[in-house]
């Protein structure tokens, strides 16, 4: 095998091609990034935020003492809620932190600040761990700062106790590490934010996705869309809320803070608004609502590059930071698939465009990366002229082989890729392997402008998604395989990718999935009435299906054809029709009914890992006869209804090539070599790069079934590369490998 790199023949600038997703899930932020200890701080915990939930949630009595809670008298109206507390002598309250409890390393001073006040108890003695203090109350409601440095703490608590007995009233109470990032007074954990500084990102897309369009369409309401203007000013005084995921957000962590993060890391922001929709419940903003969300947009330009004689400049320099941050990406909307978004969008883009031109508008193409909501997205931002439009898709390592020449098929004309989130269901060696390889076809294509990888972190003790980035809990972190990865790539990024060729590459290992097979027809939560089934035109009994329940039709090989009436007679959602059934982990599916009862599509099944092929919108009403004919021919889905073609998509060969590679050129010379070696055998390469010179190199290498995890988290582990530059260069199995190249002379 030869590896031609030929440096002066530019394919594209690489600009800020990849970077970073951030949303607060799996408790991302607080008790996460955010390094907030103490949890329900300003008492402000709600049922709206998840059943079950009260304002006292994470603090309980300690010894004998009575706690209640009100907004009566409150110094921060964004946070109303005060907490009394009468007590008797050195009784008081406790406060249980994040997960297993607080936790601090030995030797780590923690800042504790009060927002109180004292009716008949002018003292308060707070212990954590081994260490104690004291804080004087005046009966006025004021901040006091302690700071406590314990020996050392693992899954502790924080006590506040009367030592001469009596009552005292709390607003606000905050216990934050000395050690946070930069050592900001609300700051980030330390660990954390390190584990993104070392990854070199060009962007950081935040506060999420679907983070930012489920909720009421009032943005003030307790449960409504995420507002990023709720985030600024003090933290004592930023509205707790509810958060889609199913926990409370102190919103500590705000648009501010993710501003400031972006500016350590070095790297673009590129927020994300809502555009004035809720699609999980079809609600659309209309009139001078739709005004609000669209003016809310401009503020934020203010916000972040505005002088400080603008309302929201000045709201920045207050904060802290009389200098704009900047601003070069806005992304409206996050996997919306209603015409509504799109015409809100060109709402949207005049009002930006009219503002600030220059700034690079970011549509979305849905969660899918197929079918009729995703081909319209791309339409509307072809029509509006949008710079980017955002891709999302999770699928197995099996897709992404199958689509290597995805973005080369893209017109070059026209808005640009972003991929705003993608993964390959899994945090193992061969997931990140499927991963690296895929990267280094996007670099090498001009339709792909911005990439992200999955969410960023998941606090293993408040799951709620998964694959993530970096996994942690109250004291360890640990950077997963795919991590390294995208390190690996994030590092070694020229500013222009250059042309490369690979002779005698060899042929590639080829996987021709099956589509023939057992077939099954399934019920979700519906009871329904399956007649006049026909398989190859063999007819079955007519039968109905209870909710959860399935039945097997029988058995096809790869071209058929199966036709049936579906009646439902109850239940919320549809059905799913089996087909290519080797096992439980393995086979492919029509659903129809999907997400809500709003959509059908076809899907693959491998390894226990699905792939969405295609989706289109379709719902299933009670009592209603829909006829259901789905055909297998050659290597084609098509699934219809009534006689119309709702689904439609070819089942692509599951190609794993010998290497795949890419390579680019930094402005100061250094020439970047990325190759991923997806087979279990290794690969021996010649490399020729006229005019450069090996300098170092590393590689990431090991079984398909490697992962990282919080107890071993070096299983895979990047590792210097063993060559000194002569002779050909031998890939591992399994491995990705950047090899960097200095200009001679």
């Amino acid at each position: 095998m030869r590896i031609n790199v030929h440096p002066s023949s530019i394919i594209r600038p690489t600009e800020d091609l990849f970077g970073l997703f951030f949303e607060d899930l799996n408790h991302a932020a607080d008790g996460g990034l955010y390094a907030e200890l103490l949890i329900n701080r300003d008492f402000s915990f709600d049922p709206v935020d998840r059943q079950g939930y009260h304002s006292l949630m994470g603090w309980a009595p300690l010894g004998q003492a009575d706690m209640r809670v009100d907004t009566e008298d409150t110094p921060c109206p964004g946070n109303p809620n005060v907490l009394h507390v009468r007590a008797a002598k050195h009784a008081g309250i406790i406060n249980l932190g994040f997960g297993a409890g607080i936790c601090l390393k030995k030797g780590v001073e923690a800042r504790l600040t009060l927002l109180a006040r004292g009716k008949d108890a002018p003292c308060l003695k707070v212990k954590l761990g081994d260490a104690e203090g004291e804080i004087r109350l005046t009966d006025t409601f004021e901040k006091h700062t302690l700071c406590l440095k314990p020996s050392g703490l693992e899954n502790g608590r924080l006590e506040i106790m009367l030592p001469s007995g009596g009552s005292f009233d709390l607003a606000f109470a905050s216990l934050m590490p000395g050690d946070t990032w930069k050592g900001r007074e609300n700051g980030l954990r330390k660990d954390l934010v390190e584990a993104l500084y070392e990854m070199h990102p060009r962007f950081l897309r935040f506060p999420g996705g679907c983070l930012t369009h489920d909720g009421q369409l009032d943005p003030y309401a307790r449960d409504g869309i995420y507002n990023w203007k709720l985030t600024t000013g003090p933290v004592e005084n930023r509205p707790g809320r509810r958060n889609n995921w199913g926990y409370h957000q102190s919103m500590g962590l705000g648009f501010y803070e993710y501003f400031l993060l972006c500016e350590d890391l070095g790297c673009e922001p590129l927020p994300v608004l809502n555009g004035g929709l809720d699609p999980h419940h079809l609600r659309f903003a209309e009139g001078e609502l739709l005004d609000r969300y669209i003016q809310d947009a401009l503020d934020l330009i203010d916000f972040a590059r505005g002088g400080t004689d603008t309302e929201w400049g000045r709201v920045r320099a207050e904060m802290g930071h009389p200098k704009p941050f900047g601003l070069t990406y806005l992304a409206i909307g996050n996997e919306e698939i209603h015409e509504q978004f799109h015409e809100h969008m060109a709402k949207f883009a005049e009002a930006i465009r009219k503002k600030a031109p220059d700034i690079r508008l970011i549509g979305s193409a849905g969660p899918v990366c197929a079918g009729g909501p995703f081909d319209m997205g791309w339409a509307y931002a072809r029509k509006q002229g949008l710079e980017l439009v955002d891709e999302h898709y999770y699928q197995a390592p099996e897709w992404f082989y199958a689509n290597m020449d995805r973005y080369s098929r893209y017109p070059a004309e026209g808005p640009k890729v972003f991929l705003g989130e993608y993964a390959s269901w899994g945090n193992t060696m061969g997931n990140a392997l499927a991963e690296a390889a895929f990267m280094t076809e996007m670099e090498k294509t001009q339709s792909v402008g911005l990439a992200c990888y999955a969410p960023l972190f998941c606090h293993v003790r408040y799951t709620n998604w998964q694959p993530d980035m970096i996994y942690f809990d109250e004291k360890r972190m640990c950077k997963t395989v795919n991590y390294h990865v995208q390190r690996m790539f994030m590092r070694n990024l020229g500013d222009a990718e250059v042309a490369l060729d690979i002779g005698d590459k060899g042929k590639a290992e080829e996987t021709v999935l099956p589509l023939g097979g057992r077939i099954q027809i399934l019920a979700d939560d519906t009871e329904m009435e399956i007649r006049d089934l026909t398989l190859d035109g063999k007819k079955t009994e007519d039968f109905s299906l209870m909710p959860e329940e399935s039945r097997e039709i029988g058995k096809a090989e790869n071209d058929f054809t199966l036709s049936c009436t579906v009646v439902r007679k109850s239940g919320k959602k549809g059905l799913r029709i089996r087909f290519g059934y080797m096992d439980s982990k393995n086979f492919c599916q029509w659903t129809l009914g999907g997400w809500q009862n709003s959509d059908n599509a076809f899907e693959m099944v491998t390894g226990g890992r699905n792939s969405c092929l295609i989706q289109n919108n379709f719902s299933l009403e009670d009592q209603v006869a829909y006829r259901l004919c789905l055909k297998v021919v050659g290597r084609r889905l098509m699934g219809y209804v009534d006689d119309v073609l709702v689904c439609d998509i070819p089942v692509l060969p599951v190609i794993r090539e010998n290497l795949y590679a890419a390579a680019s050129v930094a402005q100061d010379g250094t020439l970047y070599l990325k190759a991923v070696n997806v087979l279990e055998r290794a690969a021996e390469a010649e490399i020729s790069i006229p005019g450069y010179r090996f300098s170092e190199g590393e590689v990431l290498e090991g079984p398909e079934d490697a992962e990282n995890s919080l107890d071993h988290p070096e299983c895979v582990v990047p590792h210097p590369a063993a060559w000194d530059g002569q002779g050909a260069y031998t890939f591992a199995p399994h491995s990705v490998t950047v090899l960097r190249f200095a200009k001679n002379g």
